[in-house]
């Protein structure tokens, strides 16, 4: 008995080391994460670059296996948690020191979970290959000198610049002459109007409380207001009655950026929203099809990636403006 309490004292003890080892490595990780992101923030090039996005989840990820599975025999699955280990911790650090916006951690996960997975996956095969650590082919401490690297490429290489269009469409039992006053302006919206989206009642970014027009014809503006302060302008550049509005938008200030995410600046350097408007095209049963559209233009490391939530978030936005329209044209039909 008293060999077998040995024996299992001796096994318990023989784990720890390697527990914190692993708990060290996720602290470095999160350090270098930390100092990498604070850097790039405060550099030209911004936080958006290839370091936070691709470099650092890979080499952090690789880092942490490395150390956590020296000495050690990780199953696969082990493996494959740090990636998500990195993640969340970097998504709570962000939110609480960072004040991050919860669209731009939802944004950040995949991309630390897809290339944390790719920084991990050689560290694997090699650890399936060799029971031994030989520094000499691995030097797990040089991985933290990628993002320092990857820094001075992000200062030096521009990220490439792609155009989007998102459109989204409503039809109304009214003809364009009887909708055309609907889209100039839309005062005093209740909280009870619109749809339900993924983007304002989810996520919670903000919802039109409002919008009021000033003047008539090309030059117009509309000022529109959100919940939690939100404000912006639509100047309109085309005026067409009963066919087309049409306008390029303008930020006075930066309500929007405070109120949903420091990084969601829409004339900033990853992010220029343009223009946008409404076109009215009849339909043969006498109603109207109300198109509404934006254009922006996105300046990442990855725009592909951006526009699919580009695509969504401001797909949510345009499908709530056109239900809201969408209603007050049909209470007046009803009370004609």
């Amino acid at each position: 008995m008293e060999k077998d309490i040995s024996s299992g004292q001796r096994e318990r003890a023989g784990r720890r080391p390697g527990r914190w080892v692993l708990i060290t490595a996720l602290a470095i990780a999160f350090a270098v994460a930390v100092g990498s992101y604070t850097a790039a923030a405060a550099g030209t090039a911004g936080a958006i670059g290839y370091t936070v996005l691709v470099i650092l989840p890979a080499a952090l990820s690789a880092f942490v296996a490395w150390v956590g599975s020296m000495g050690r025999n990780w199953p696969r699955s082990t493996f494959a948690l740090v990636p998500v280990w990195l993640s969340v911790g970097v998504a709570v650090i962000g939110a609480v020191a960072f004040r991050e916006g919860i669209v731009c951690i939802l944004m950040l996960l995949p991309l630390w979970l897809l290339f944390g997975m790719l920084g991990v996956w050689p560290v694997y095969q090699y650890r399936k290959q060799s029971n031994g650590v030989d520094s000499s082919i691995f030097r797990a401490n040089a991985l933290l000198l990628l993002p320092l690297l990857s820094l001075v490429v992000d200062q030096h290489v521009a990220p490439p610049t792609a155009r989007y269009h998102v459109v989204r469409e409503i039809s109304v039992a009214a003809p364009p002459e009887a909708v055309w006053p609907q889209l100039l302006a839309i005062p005093d919206i209740d909280a009870a109007e619109g749809v339900w989206t993924v983007s304002q009642s989810l996520l919670g970014l903000p919802r039109p409380t409002g919008a009021k027009l000033t003047g008539r014809g090309e030059g117009a503006v509309r000022d529109a207001e959100w919940q939690g302060g939100v404000r912006f302008r639509e100047i309109v550049t085309r005026w067409q009655p009963d066919r087309a509005l049409q306008w390029r938008f303008s930020f006075p200030d930066a309500s929007i950026r405070l109120r949903t995410d420091e990084h969601i600046d829409p004339h900033g350097r990853h992010l220029w929203i343009e223009s946008g408007g409404y076109d009215l095209i009849p339909t043969q049963d006498g109603g109207t099809k109300i198109r509404l559209w934006t254009r922006y233009r996105a300046t990442t490391p990855l725009n592909a990636y951006a526009a699919m939530w580009g695509e969504m978030i401001l797909g949510d936005i345009q499908n709530n403006v056109l239900a809201i329209v969408a209603g007050r044209i049909a209470r007046e039909k009803n009370h004609e």
